[in-house]
């Protein structure tokens, strides 16, 4: 199942429908994407930091599509088509059939979502580091 079918597919979807039942199944989707591309990434030894190498991002790129989303927000960031096309290139995989495994485990239920980052205002964050670089003792 391609990208498109997907989206064919939510549109055909009963008009009763509701709005929470397409969020959730969009979310489960997501999340088994997610883990397919992280179960293809671990059959290769490969952790988000180096297959974000391999595409040319950075690892704060990878994290917040892969590894629980952004520090700021606590969400995990959409992959967008590129970055699917671009981690399908890395893992050497047809993104048709990365797509059609994430939705048979979506469909299935087998899905285990994943944990949602907390985010850290910047303000704590900035005062945990001063506190910490306070509490060393002096090098000598």
């Amino acid at each position: 199942m391609t990208l498109i079918h997907a989206t064919v597919r939510l549109r055909s979807m009963d008009t009763s429908t509701s709005v929470a039942a397409i969020e959730a199944a969009a979310a489960r989707f997501s999340d088994a994407l997610v883990s397919e591309i992280k179960a293809e990434a671990g059959r290769r030894d490969l952790s988000s930091r180096a297959l974000g190498r391999l595409i040319g991002k950075s690892s704060a790129y990878m994290s917040d599509r892969l590894d629980g989303g952004s520090s700021k927000t606590g969400k995990r960031v959409t992959l967008t088509v590129r970055d699917l096309a671009a981690i399908c290139s890395a893992l050497e995989v047809d993104p048709a059939d990365l797509v059609r495994r994430a939705r048979e485990a979506a469909d299935a239920g087998t899905v285990v979502a994943f944990p949602k980052r907390t985010p850290v205002p910047e303000s704590t964050s900035a005062a945990a580091r001063t506190a910490k670089k306070k509490s060393r003792p002096d090098e000598v």
